[in-house]
């Protein structure tokens, strides 16, 4: 079974919250971690009671919160005071990424990294990272570790940030680290797609069920990571467009597209191996059939003769002569032999 996650069950069939909806998340425990850079001090973890009051006080807070339950509902709530829907989109799953901007200032992003498994064959797997982006904090909210997002933010918060725009800052970094990550997936997947390319034996037609059948499952993958990269490629541009962070967010949105350049070549990669192998596999067919056909013409007539002489009459020609099965035989061979190598010359044999 495909778990929640995969690229061909997170685009077309989200949506149900996670409590109750029987599609199977990373185990372990609900984890909070805040991460807040005060005024001229380095960065340092806080505790959740002490959030309310650093929000005042810091230059930048990242909040991250991994699978989220009760707790981070009351965090968005009664902390951040984020409307009933934002809250529902970052506790629920969701069918493609979008972006919500809201009115007072701030936005809620929901994007995905790219990822790969190495199962009996490497998967591509969708994550999705949702994004909350506000005057000076910017939280995030996933169901499995991102190691490239934490890293970003992490570093990002050693350095000084812009004073008026230190959240959409860090949405930027975020973004940008997702996208960054899209790249090296899907060269593991380009990588994964020759190998099985390579398996594909038109002699060996049950042998090459099972890779034919994972590059059609690779197929619908990196149809699914377009859809998603597309959605994803303009929610950047749309943020561009009103950030002081324009050009960076234009940077990210080149790079998306790329992603989605290079999706569209492996696809057609993997379009081109299995339509390469059918052909194999068909032309071997008709060799086959061909032959059958030649064999049969080859054989109709003397059958037919055999059909002759097999009948119970008394007088048929040859029937009273010592020599006559001999001759029967003769013709039969002289026939074979001529047909043969006409039809050989002919290219049918």
């Amino acid at each position: 079974m495909r778990r929640r996650g995969y690229l061909g069950v997170w685009d077309p069939t989200g949506g149900e919250a996670r409590e109750g909806s029987g599609l199977p998340i990373e185990a372990g425990k609900e984890e909070i971690r805040i991460l807040a850079r005060l005024d001229g001090e380095e960065t340092q973890e806080i505790p959740l009671e002490k959030l309310e009051s650093a929000l005042e006080e810091a230059e930048a807070i990242w909040i991250d919160l991994l699978r989220p339950q009760e707790q981070s509902n009351t965090l968005l709530e009664e902390v951040l005071y984020l409307n009933p829907l934002t809250v529902e989109d970052c506790l629920s799953p969701l069918r493609m990424p979008k972006v919500d901007v809201f009115s007072g200032g701030g936005a809620f992003v929901a994007a995905f990294a790219a990822q790969t498994e190495r199962e009996e064959w490497n998967q591509l797997r969708a994550v999705e990272v949702d994004l909350v982006v506000g005057e000076n904090y910017l939280v995030t909210v996933r169901d499995c570790p991102v190691s490239e997002v934490q890293e970003r933010l992490q570093k990002r918060l050693g350095s000084p940030l812009s004073e008026n725009s230190s959240g959409e800052e860090l949405l930027y970094e975020a973004l940008d680290a997702l996208v960054d990550g899209h790249l090296p997936a899907l060269v593991g997947i380009a990588e994964v797609a020759e190998e099985l390319e390579g398996a594909l034996d038109p002699t060996n037609q049950r042998a090459s069920i099972g890779a034919l059948e994972n590059l059609i499952s690779l197929k619908r993958d990196l149809q699914a990571f377009r859809r998603l990269a597309v959605a994803q490629q303009e929610i950047i541009r749309r943020l561009g467009r009103a950030s002081p962070l324009r050009d960076y967010l234009s940077d990210a949105a080149d790079n998306q597209r790329e992603a989605v350049d290079m999706a569209d070549a492996t696809r057609d990669y993997v379009d081109g191996a299995i339509e390469a192998y059918r052909m194999r596999r068909d032309e071997r067919t008709e060799v086959g059939i061909r032959r059958l056909t030649v064999l049969a013409a080859l054989f109709a007539p003397l059958s037919l003769l055999a059909g002759i002489y097999g009948v119970n009459f008394k007088h048929l020609p040859g029937a009273g002569d010592p020599a006559g099965f001999w001759v029967f035989i003769g013709v039969q061979v002289v026939f074979v032999v001529v047909a043969a190598i006409f039809l050989h010359r002919r290219g049918l044999l």
